[in-house]
């Protein structure tokens, strides 16, 4: 049997997957790592480090191993700023591509 602390965890777990999910972010991991894709070579993760939330921008070039760029949005917040910052820049973004 789970203990209070361990479900108070995977309450808070699913809490943050479904904010992630209604502001279009995937889980790759729950309550860890977070992914949207904007375009066929550009994503934004939302990922914890070190007890705070960061978002950035990667894109990719077809036939490299690696990102050409990357662009941070935030750092070193709690999870709802993460999540609410990378959904403002990718209205931005959407909005300025005109997609």
């Amino acid at each position: 049997m789970p203990t209070a602390n361990e479900i108070i965890r995977l309450n808070e777990i699913e809490r943050m997957d479904k904010k992630a999910k209604k502001a279009g972010f995937l889980p790759l991991i729950s309550g860890e790592a977070y992914e949207a894709q904007y375009n066929s070579n550009s994503h934004v993760f939302i990922m914890i480090k070190g007890g705070k939330w960061s978002a950035w921008r990667e894109t990719w070039q077809p036939g490299k191993g690696h990102s050409i760029s990357i662009r941070s949005i935030v750092n070193k917040v709690p999870f709802d700023i993460a999540v609410q910052q990378a959904n403002k820049y990718m209205a931005f973004i959407t909005k300025k591509r005109g997609w």
